[in-house]
């Protein structure tokens, strides 16, 4: 009988074993698989927030510094006020490589009918004489003025046949803001 009664113990504490296995264990195992697995989504969606916070900074930097480039851009069109400071400017230059402005005609027929835009071009004429290689390199400046002046057509003529002198009548667009 004590067999049998340690037979039915061991049996019983088996099925304990067994119950407390399939019910308890398994059942918290599985309870910190799922933590395991909300864990991670969450660890991803805070690296994932990490990752958007530090590219939205990223963008509101390069937005700004857009923005910057931006208003450098349009300082280079020339406001209505400004005109006279343009005609000051291209004179100086041609001082700087001994050219001679003789002319300096903008056509404002075209630039008043324009009115509706933000970026009017002003069409202007400036003739200069002077050697042939001075007014090449006088054009060649413009790209380094703080104003949008992009020349059109050149038309030269020599002034005589002995000298080096020529005259050119350039055809240029002068990018103006309408405010």
């Amino acid at each position: 009988m004590t067999r049998k009664k340690f037979a039915i113990k061991l049996g019983i504490i088996v099925l304990v074993v067994l119950l407390w296995y399939n019910f308890v264990y398994v059942a918290q195992i599985n309870r910190l698989t799922l933590l395991d697995v909300e864990l991670l989504e969450v660890r991803n969606k805070v690296n994932m927030a990490s990752n958007a916070k530090s590219n939205l900074e990223n963008i509101k930097k390069r937005f700004e510094q857009e923005q910057i480039q931006l208003e450098k851009e349009k300082a280079k069109f020339v406001r209505r006020e400004n005109l006279g400071q343009v005609t000051e400017r291209l004179q100086s230059l041609a001082e700087k490589y001994n050219l001679k402005l003789v002319d300096f005609s903008p056509g404002f027929k075209d630039y008043f009918e324009q009115k509706d835009k933000k970026i009017i071009p002003l069409p202007l004429t400036i003739t200069l004489v002077g050697q042939y290689l001075a007014i090449g390199k006088y054009i060649e400046q413009w790209q380094e003025l703080p104003f949008y002046i992009l020349p059109q057509s050149i038309i030269m003529e020599r002034l005589d046949e002995n000298g080096y002198d020529v005259q050119a009548v350039i055809d240029t667009k002068l990018y103006t803001w309408n405010e």
